[in-house]
């Protein structure tokens, strides 16, 4: 990790410590439960083996009503909003990605990002350009994926490594308007 990484990391997350601050619950309590699989992994772990977690880390569990029923809530929100792909998700979720990559860790968003992330792919690999309809959701798709996605590290998230392949902000957000500027500019916006 970069300086410009850990800057971020610290900016936009939290100990377990912080998180448990003002809980009934302890940051041993949770460790545990992280260990068993019933709560998500930290989004990142510092050099130094600080553990950093989104601000809403708890949101799902306390919406939930506790550790023990978390994956069942998951699953039923997560199907309610369309998910299909429930074990993946769910692992993902507990590997604490999410954390990485939405603003608010919710299945619902889940769901929302990789409808998008699919027509965003759909939209470039068959560009219209001339079409203002295409134009039109290419910008308004990029605009709503840019909302649900967090930052990402500068550095540490675009290592390839990490995940794979770049960040969906890098791929898809940051690719369509490079590509496409005049879709993104100020004056079509007016239209």
């Amino acid at each position: 990790m970069t300086t410009a990484d850990i800057a971020y990391i610290c900016a936009n997350y939290l100990t377990l410590d912080e998180l448990c601050a003002g809980r009934d619950e302890t940051p041993a309590e949770m460790r545990r439960l992280i260990e068993k699989g019933l709560l998500p992994r930290p989004s990142y772990v510092l050099e130094d083996g600080t553990e950093m977690f989104p601000a809403d880390y708890f949101r799902l569990v306390d919406e939930a009503g506790g550790p023990g029923a978390l994956r069942t809530s998951f699953e039923e929100r997560l199907r309610a909003g369309g998910g299909e792909d429930l074990e993946s998700d769910w692992q993902t979720y507990l590997a604490g990605i999410y954390g990485v990559c939405l603003r608010d860790v919710t299945p619902e968003a889940i769901v929302r990002k990789a409808r998008l992330v699919s027509s965003l792919c759909e939209l470039l690999v068959l560009a219209r350009p001339a079409d203002p309809e295409w134009r039109e959701r290419l910008r308004a798709e990029v605009d709503e994926l840019d909302e649900l996605e967090r930052e990402f590290s500068p550095d540490y998230d675009r290592n390839e490594e990490r995940f794979g392949r770049k960040p969906t902000r890098d791929l898809l957000v940051a690719a369509a308007r490079e590509r496409y500027p005049d879709v993104f500019s100020s004056e079509f916006a007016a239209r």
